[in-house]
Formats: structure tokens, C-alpha cells, sequence
């Protein structure tokens, strides 16, 4: 594989090249970004929080989120679409869960410092 550098003036030409070697797939940022859209909806991330805490099916999100089942549903869609989300038949209902448990933490965290954020005084 050829050598990637900076041919601009810098001190350590081949800091690009380290970077570089390290770059994820752009598959793995087409994931990534399909991925961050899901969540980019704000109906989409109270979802994924209440999700942090049980397993819920559409009729109780609906009630949760004072929303139609069908208009949950769609929200549902494309969080499962997007991998974030699967689903567990239990009789005649299907519950939903997150895909992956890690994901618990990092959804938490991400709420919490943004309701601290906002929480905040803010400077003047």
C-alpha cells in the first residue's frame, strides 16, 4: 500500500497517514449514519430511553408516549430497520427490546448530560 501523506507544510507529514490507517470502513460510517438518523428524531430517542429501562410493546409506547400505535409503529420501523431495535413474539404481541444491551449505558449517559446541560445556569 503506498505511503498517504501531507504535502502541505507541517511538522510530521505522515500524521495523515497514521490516521488514515486507522479509519473504520465506509461501510462502517454508512452504518454509523443510518444508524445516528434513526435516533435523530426526538419521539424515536424517548423510545430508545423507555426501551433502557424494560421491554414494551406498540399499544404500551402508545400509551407511554401519548401517541397513536399506528404513529408508533412507524418510529418502531425505523429503529428496527436500523438495527437498533429487535423484537420478541410473547403470545400474540410483540415486545420490543434493544438489539444491544450496550447500548443502555451510552443512551443514559447521553440523557442525563443533556438534561444537566439544560439544566445548567447559564453564563452572562
Amino acid at each position: 500500500m503506498k505511503e498517504v501523506t501531507c504535502d502541505a507544510y507541517n511538522d510530521d507529514p505522515k500524521r495523515v497517514g497514521r490516521v488514515f490507517d486507522r479509519m473504520p470502513s465506509d461501510r462502517a460510517f454508512n452504518q454509523m449514519a443510518l444508524v445516528l438518523r434513526a435516533m435523530a428524531d426526538p419521539v424515536r430517542a424517548r423510545i430508545l430511553y423507555a426501551l433502557t429501562i424494560e421491554p414494551l410493546c406498540v399499544c404500551e409506547l402508545s400509551r407511554l408516549l401519548e401517541m397513536s400505535m399506528p404513529a408508533v409503529s412507524h418510529h418502531l420501523r425505523i429503529l428496527t430497520m436500523s438495527g437498533l431495535l429487535a423484537v420478541r413474539k410473547e403470545g400474540k404481541f410483540a415486545c420490543y427490546h434493544l438489539h444491544d444491551k450496550r447500548l443502555t449505558g451510552t443512551l443514559r449517559a447521553v440523557v442525563k448530560d443533556l438534561a444537566d446541560f439544560d439544566s445548567a445556569p447559564e453564563d452572562e
